[in-house]
């Protein structure tokens, strides 16, 4: 996960989280295999992608941008994933149960192979979450899986998690950020630049700067698939570039078709346009609580209550997505605004909230804007304009994506914009963003009453009491605001008419082994 969009991007669906809430334990579930849509589609051919930016490494463990994940996941195989209509399905696992609240299950298949020969065993995924949770690793989806205390490989089809208490979002965090590799393969290569995994694609090369090849595993463990020979993915964070290539024939598909096209593309007979209501990405608004003034409260809670949303989302997004208050879209599960500090636009609450921490006189502060991307600076310039109704000066520094990233995890900066990929539940957000010394808490912000009650949510597993517990987690966040959600994002991508097979799900994989040229 990481809090770096587009180029770096990645909630979900009311669905899946309530399919989620509804899995009973001893839960059983076969393999899926094959693709819903094979019907028309040929296999073979050389598919040219574009992506929004070049990955930062291909290591599932280490990568932190969204770019490295689209390529990634191709290479690898998780034990279980999340379908598009939500439901869990087996990857490399072919059944699992909760033997108790603390344990779990696998069985795996047993026709996998790693691209380098080596046949895929339960001694694979011992050692890939046992590497993911050694610091050394320094790997960022470690807080996700803090509460495994072991892994059993108990015979070569069989693995058991046994985990320290019991955990809601163990399956979740499996779909999300699960992928397995194999011991050999990291030992014995560079990891980061030649991945080896069990998935539908091997990798070719990466040329810097320019794209990432992969082709065809023709031993992948499930039968028909993938139906490509060749994926090229180009590195192109020029919004219009994409398009103009894809007009011109040089690209096969393309994801983040930018806005403003949205209308005239989504109904263009040359290409076929895909969306999710639903399938998107929280943004909001970071600041800095180790530095002044955001070190006050006060300061944090008046710029909640300057915050227009609709104006957000009109202006910077064209009124696409929705007005963002949670970490969840309105139509998850999850979704619930009791008890929210600021829903709604206050202006003269906010001016009396600087006068009370003595900044009646106004203040100025600088905004880390990326001009790479269109929304997040437009975000920045609506939020500019808000804020001056309140006596706060905001200046916008436009800046590198490269010098943005290392100021926002170095805490170097005083406000900007952000969000959260792949947010499949709660916990995946507050544990990683909220508590205290969480791996992607770059607002500093710590709150042990809070820490605790993130805590007591993640150990459970009754659905009532964990939306309870988010419900007054979400109470306290809000009010001591550290972030400011601001939007809902969705999601869309464009392709050629003889390009078929492509999907948003979930957890926003892009699932290429399902995609092909029509007959």
């Amino acid at each position: 996960m990481h809090p770096i969009r587009r180029s770096l991007q990645q909630t979900l669906s009311s669905s899946f989280v309530r399919t989620i809430a509804a899995l009973s334990v001893g839960l059983l579930v076969s393999v899926a295999s094959g693709s819903a849509w094979a019907a028309g589609i040929k296999d073979g051919g050389d598919l040219r992608a574009a992506l929004t930016g070049e990955p930062d490494v291909l290591d599932p463990a280490t990568s932190s941008i969204y770019t490295g994940a689209q390529v990634y996941e191709g290479i690898f195989s998780k034990l279980i994933d999340i379908d598009a209509s939500g439901k869990f399905v087996g990857d490399l696992a072919t059944a699992w149960t909760q033997v108790d609240p603390t344990t779990w299950k696998f069985t795996l298949v047993d026709n996998a192979t790693f691209h380098n020969g080596d046949k895929f065993t339960s001694a694979d995924v011992k050692y890939t979450f046992e590497r993911i949770l050694d610091p050394k690793t320094a790997s960022a989806y470690a807080g996700l899986y803090a509460q495994i205390a072991s892994v059993e490989a108990v015979d070569p089809q069989t693995v058991v998690f046994h985990l320290k208490s019991p955990f809601g979002p163990f399956l979740t965090n499996l779909a999300n950020n699960g992928q397995i590799v194999s011991k050999k393969a990291i030992e014995s290569s560079d990891p980061a630049r030649n991945p080896v995994g069990t998935g539908p694609f091997i990798f070719v090369e990466w040329v810097q700067g320019d794209h990432i090849t992969v082709k065809k595993n023709p031993s992948y463990f499930k039968a028909g698939l993938p139906h490509l020979d060749t994926i090229t993915f180009r590195f192109l964070p020029v919004d219009q570039s994409r398009i103009d290539s894809l007009s011109a024939g040089e690209l096969d598909w393309i994801d983040a078709v930018p806005l403003q096209q949205v209308p005239a593309l989504k109904d263009d007979p040359r290409f076929t346009y895909v969306s999710s209501p639903v399938a998107g990405i929280p943004d909001y608004i970071a600041m800095n609580t180790k530095t002044a003034p955001f070190d006050n409260v006060k300061v944090r809670q008046a710029v909640a209550l300057a915050i227009g949303r609709a104006d957000i989302r009109n202006v910077a997004y064209l009124g696409t997505g929705e007005d963002g208050l949670t970490e969840v879209p309105t139509g998850s599960g999850w979704y619930d605004t009791t008890g929210l500090f600021a829903p709604s636009q206050d202006i003269e609450k906010a001016k009396a909230l600087l006068a009370d921490a003595g900044l009646s006189g106004g203040i100025t502060v600088e905004y880390l804007g990326l001009p790479q991307y269109p929304e997040l600076l437009k975000t920045g310039q609506v939020l500019r304009d808000q804020l001056k109704q309140i006596g706060i000066d905001m200046t916008i520094k436009p800046v590198d994506v490269s010098v943005w990233y290392d100021a926002f995890v170095s805490g170097t900066y005083l406000i900007t914009s952000a969000y959260q990929e792949r947010t499949l539940d709660p916990d995946n957000f507050y544990s990683l963003v909220i508590k205290s010394g969480g791996p992607i808490n770059t607002t500093g912000y710590s709150n042990p009453a809070v820490d605790a009650l993130i805590d007591k949510a993640a150990a459970s597993v009754d659905e009532a009491e964990r939306k309870e517990l988010y419900r007054q987690i979400r109470t306290t966040v809000t009010a001591d605001a550290p972030l400011i959600f601001a939007h809902y994002e969705t999601l869309n991508y464009l392709m050629n008419k003889n390009v078929t097979g492509s999907a948003i799900t979930p957890t926003l994989s892009l699932h290429m082994e399902d995609v092909g040229f029509v007959e």
